[in-house]
């Protein structure tokens, strides 16, 4: 609770006093005189949030009520829409879950006609792992001259298709690419 200056990560286990830790820490930032606007606390449910600045609230009362909080995801999308432009993002932007991918993906198979039985073309959670991994790896989607996408493999194991034994993926798409 009175580590030195800088960022604080607490990795524990449920139950274990993590949020009590950080409410301790908050309040011990604000009594040594930090300004409360520059303490950002971040976790990974909003449920767990919200009981970090509500606890903090009762334990120091108004001077928290200008300490940051949210989950990790919700604090980027604030950062990405006040600030994205500076690396060519427009506010507007949408953010899709995996269902939402998926559920584009199966929509534009069927519009191209790739979701018929006669036509040999992955799956929309197989293509969507694709462009995950794609994203993920800042690399690009490839294909050899007979259209093989190539599996998911690391040196720690395969994901994907290459896990159920397959060693690609065919892909009947159209000339221009997907």
């Amino acid at each position: 609770m009175t580590a030195g200056e800088g960022p604080s990560l607490v990795i524990a286990g449920a139950g274990s006093g993590k949020t009590r830790t950080l409410v301790y820490r908050v309040a011990y930032l604000i009594d040594s005189g930090i300004d409360p606007s520059h303490i950002l606390l971040l976790t990974f449910t909003r449920k767990s949030a919200q009981e970090m600045l509500e606890r903090a609230g009762e334990l120091i009362g108004v001077r928290s009520e200008r300490v940051r909080g949210g989950t990790f995801h919700s604090v980027a999308n604030m950062l990405l829409r006040r600030y994205g432009r500076s690396i060519g993002l427009e506010p507007g932007f949408t953010i899709l879950d995996r269902g939402d991918a998926e559920d584009l993906i199966a929509l534009v198979r069927a519009q191209l006609g790739l979701n018929e039985k006669d036509k040999r073309f992955p799956r929309k959670a197989t293509i969507a792992e694709m462009f995950s991994k794609s994203e993920n790896t800042l690399r690009p989607l490839r294909r050899d001259r007979g259209r093989r996408v190539q599996s998911f493999c690391r040196p720690s194991g395969c994901t994907g298709p290459a896990a159920a034994g397959i060693s690609g993926v065919e892909a009947s798409a159209p000339a221009g690419g997907l």
